[in-house]
């Protein structure tokens, strides 16, 4: 019964999309095969003699059903329901057929009379023919009318042995067996088609459905690749494209200017992270873009290019001249940064670069900006700088250095000078500081200011170093034992956990006395890695090296380091000393300074003197040591035995 009576099931998806076709076909078809159905059983009654009043019974109920059901589904024709409606909807269409087609054949058949044969044979066929094609996407209900009325039609045809009825019965049949053939054959390819739909119609669905992850996953990415996670700025990859498409708009006209780069970085962020954590440090950087963004001006584009660095594309700098954004940042930076009820006050390097019109390469705008901003760093907290072409000849020259590091010759090329360290009192020879100094046959003089940082970037530093230390050590030899050497040793050895170890067995191979070693360290040294550091002076300190402070009063001056470690002498900066004769304030600090360190029990150790009158006051404020020009340049390895031979003889003569 529920293969001839069924409508299908609406329980998976592409019975679903079976039952939406079949009732979408239906709804088109229905209203026109009952307008068949009503036209042929009119046409019937009424050429067969019929008057109206007979119309009323036993006719009238088919009728009033047919035109019932007409009316039902021209309603619902363009309705939008669900598969379990179209179902309940679908499932008494053959039943209802069934029961039409048999109420249709028993009001025709019961009385017709011989002269009504013809036409009860033609408006059955038509009638029950033209709903079965009708009806052919639901080929359950399309028998019925051909099972319920044609076939009788044909049966009843050939019992009546007349042989032309017969043949009329015989050729009925055989048309309504031809036609049940098509609606199994129209009904697989319904199926099919509508199958074929379905999938192509899911394979569609999971293909936008597909590009819509990947087109969301390659947005996450790009995400992801050009946004900084902290602050939610773009990065530097963002900044660069940003900057490369605009410098070419931005460029493109006439004009001496149109727009300009500019690099921010905060002045010493790093001991805030090292000091109060991470944490505080993300949420000021936080802070500090969100400022950013509120810059006015000509800002176009902000972007956080690193931990601490940021980074602004600035338009019509013809109008908005380049130190007004820097005034700017001056005034942002000048508000305190609260986080928690902590205030923070931070400071910020600038450099800017112009963008020119035809240097569409923002790259080298980039690298200008850099430029400027180490120009801006160097001159203290707070700075601004514009790239200007000196600035260029600098970064040349320190690539040019690089280069010339990278040689082997230049470890043999840069040599040792040594400057006297005195006692003041009485001009005693202490020590000689070791020197590096470098003659390049192309770069001509190159101080240690400039090759030794270049040498600690690319990792050259420390081979460099180790090889001039045996030198001195070995030079060393050659002096009395009551002068010492002093050596600088650079952030990148100190910061390794074996150099101390290493230094101890070169001490070992050059037979000198570890007690004669004075190892120099600066405050910038020990902020990079305190704990390593301080493990390693430790070391040194118990195979029996002195160790001195060096530059003190030049960076942080903080007193924390001088309770933590017990340095053997404290070595002041030049800054302290140069204008300590002319400046009262600067003289009240030194003499501070060495009050500190007579509090310490630690001697003080005096650089860069270079007048008369800076040595004596320093000896009135009893200043232990001192070195300078004044008291001698740095001297080479045989003058500066010569002077510590003469010195030991000097004194005990004295």
């Amino acid at each position: 019964m529920k293969q001839y009576f069924g409508a299908g099931e609406a329980a998976t998806a592409s019975g679903r999309a079976l039952l939406e076709a079949r009732y979408a076909s239906l709804g088109t078809q229905i209203p026109l095969i009952y307008a068949i159905a009503l036209a042929n059983f009119a046409a019937f009654h009424f050429a067969s003699g019929r008057d109206w009043q007979s119309s009323i019974w036993p006719a009238g109920l088919p009728i009033l059903v047919m035109a019932g059901r007409a009316i039902y589904w021209t309603e619902r024709e363009r309705e939008a329901l669900s598969p379990d409606i179209i179902l309940r909807r679908l499932r008494p269409m053959p039943l209802i057929a069934a029961l039409l087609s048999v109420g249709w054949g028993v009001v025709v058949f019961e009385n017709v009379t011989t002269p009504e044969l013809n036409f009860a044979i033609l408006f059955c066929s038509l009638t029950s023919l033209g709903s079965a094609f009708g009806l052919s996407s639901f080929p359950n209900a399309a028998r019925m009318p051909l099972l319920f009325l044609a076939l009788p039609l044909a049966i009843w045809l050939m019992a009546k042995g007349e042989p032309a009825l017969m043949g009329v019965g015989i050729c009925l049949g055989l048309v309504i067996l031809m036609v049940l053939r098509l609606l199994d054959g129209n009904e697989r390819g319904f199926v099919e088609l509508v199958r074929t739909r379905w999938e192509i119609g899911l394979e569609r669905t999971r293909a936008i459905e597909a590009e819509q992850r990947a087109l969301a996953e390659a947005a996450r990415v790009h995400s992801i690749a050009y946004t900084d996670q902290l602050t939610g700025l773009p990065n530097r990859r963002a900044f660069i494209d940003a900057s490369n498409g605009w410098a070419v708009a931005t460029t493109a006209g006439s004009g001496s200017t149109s727009g300009a780069i500019a690099i921010i970085d905060i002045d010493d962020f790093k001991p805030i992270n090292d000091v109060f954590g991470h944490e505080v440090g993300d949420a000021l950087l936080k802070q500090v873009s969100d400022r950013l963004l509120q810059l006015g001006g000509r800002t176009e584009f902000v972007a956080r290019l690193g931990s601490d660095e940021f980074g602004l594309l600035l338009g019509g700098v013809d109008e908005y001249p380049p130190d007004h954004i820097a005034t700017e940042i001056a005034a942002m930076f000048a508000e305190p940064f609260l986080e928690g009820e902590r205030p923070f006050r931070l400071s910020a390097g600038c450099g800017v670069a112009l963008l020119r019109p035809g240097a569409s390469e923002a790259s080298v705008a980039m690298m200008q900006a850099d430029i400027a901003l180490h120009s801006a760093k160097r001159r203290g907290r707070g700075e601004f700088a514009l790239f200007h072409p000196g600035d260029e000849e600098a970064r040349k020259r320190k690539s040019d250095i690089a280069n010339a590091l990278k040689e082997p010759a230049a470890r043999n090329d840069i040599y040792l000078v040594y400057q006297p360290i005195f006692r003041l009192s009485d001009m005693k020879l202490e020590a000689f500081e070791a020197l590096a100094r470098w003659e390049h046959p192309n770069l001509g003089a190159v101080s240690p200011a400039e090759f030794v940082p270049i040498a600690e970037q690319l990792h050259l530093i420390d081979e460099m170093n180790d090889a001039l230390i045996v030198k001195a050590m070995v030079a060393a030899r050659d002096w009395p034992e009551t002068v010492r050497l002093s050596v600088n040793l650079s952030a990148v050895q100190l910061c390794s956990p074996g150099s101390a170890t290493h230094l101890i067995a070169a001490l070992s191979r050059s037979g000198m006395d570890a007690g004669r070693l004075s190892i120099e360290v600066t405050e910038t040294t020990l902020l990079v890695d305190f704990d390593t550091v301080r493990a390693n002076l430790r070391l040194l300190k118990a195979a029996g090296a002195r160790i001195v402070l060096d530059d003190f009063g030049a960076g942080y001056a903080s007193v924390a380091y001088l309770r933590e470690l017990r340095f053997d002498a404290i070595k002041l900066d030049g800054s302290l000393v140069a204008s300590v004769v002319d400046c009262a304030a600067s003289r009240q600090l030194l003499e501070g300074v060495l009050q500190l360190c007579a509090a310490l029990d630690t001697p003080c150790i005096a650089e860069h003197i270079e007048t008369e009158a800076q040595r004596e006051l320093l000896l009135r404020l009893r200043c232990s040591n001192g070195q300078g020009n004044l008291l001698s340049r740095p001297l080479t390895h045989d003058d500066a035995r010569s002077l510590a031979c003469s010195s030991v003889l000097f004194a005990n003569d004295t």
